[in-house]
């Protein structure tokens, strides 16, 4: 058991997971906790007694923003066991991005920290979290909210020229709220089509026994109308909210 450590650097993965590392010895461990909530991996304690070398895991009495705290650290190669137990696809990118972007800074510099992009102002912590929740009200209306989850930000990164994991800036802001504002009509758009295409379906077809083709003709020919006339949805009033939250910093 380490006694206590120095507060542990974090990195980002895919913008919303927070993953604490401790330098010992040289070398990198992981927190536990935090490399399981990446995976989705529910029970860590029994992950740690059923499947990881109990050399590569250490009890860490750690300096956090709360304070004093115990938390569960593993070496690197119990970090590869964790990620070879989940199924999600993200844990093949979270292996890819520790293997070629964590590890080698650490090796070549002895700490991992994010490059400064010409000290550049970052958005603060009340941005983020304005930018996220619009991104979850773009989000929560689809089944595969994750996949889009990441597309958006995808897109958000590609049109600011801002690669992960360097912060969005004060001077992205502009581009940033562009970008929501035509992702916004796309989700809406798309979410209510999928939403009367399905009412369509049950009331025509599965109740009145109507033909399918009818209502799936029906419904591409309101997709072409949508394609033809970009704008046309209305955004719910806690999207606007977010977005004039966004627009306003515009101008601070």
């Amino acid at each position: 058991m380490t006694l206590l450590a120095n507060k542990p650097i974090s990195f980002s993965f895919h913008e919303e997971h927070d993953v604490r590392i401790q330098i010992i010895d040289g070398n990198p461990w992981f927190c536990l906790k935090d490399v399981c909530e990446v995976l989705s991996i529910a029970n860590s304690r029994d992950l740690m007694a059923k499947q990881l070398d109990k050399e590569g895991v250490d009890k860490i009495y750690t300096l956090t923003d709360g304070g004093r705290q115990q938390l569960f650290f593993v070496n690197e190669p119990n970090l590869y066991r964790v990620i070879f137990r989940s199924n999600k696809p993200e844990a093949k990118q979270f292996q890819d991005w520790v293997f070629n972007d964590v590890l080698p800074e650490i090796r070549k510099t002895g700490k991992y920290q994010i490059p400064a992009m010409n000290s550049r102002e970052p958005l603060s912590n009340e941005d983020m979290t304005n930018l996220r929740w619009l991104i979850s009200c773009m989000t929560n209306r689809f089944k595969y909210k994750e996949s889009w989850n990441q597309g958006i930000w995808f897109a958000l990164r590609r049109a600011t020229g801002v690669p992960s994991p360097h912060p969005f800036s004060v001077d992205d802001l502009p581009v940033l709220a562009s970008e929501c504002r035509r992702i916004l009509d796309v989700t809406s758009n798309t979410s209510s089509l999928i939403c009367q295409f399905e009412k369509d379906v049950l009331k025509h077809v599965v109740r009145n026994r109507k033909d399918y083709d009818t209502i799936a003709n029906k419904m591409q020919t309101e997709f072409d109308k949508v394609k033809d006339n970009r704008g046309i949805q209305a955004l719910e009033k806690f999207e606007e909210i977010g977005l004039m939250r966004l627009e306003k910093r515009i101008h601070h």
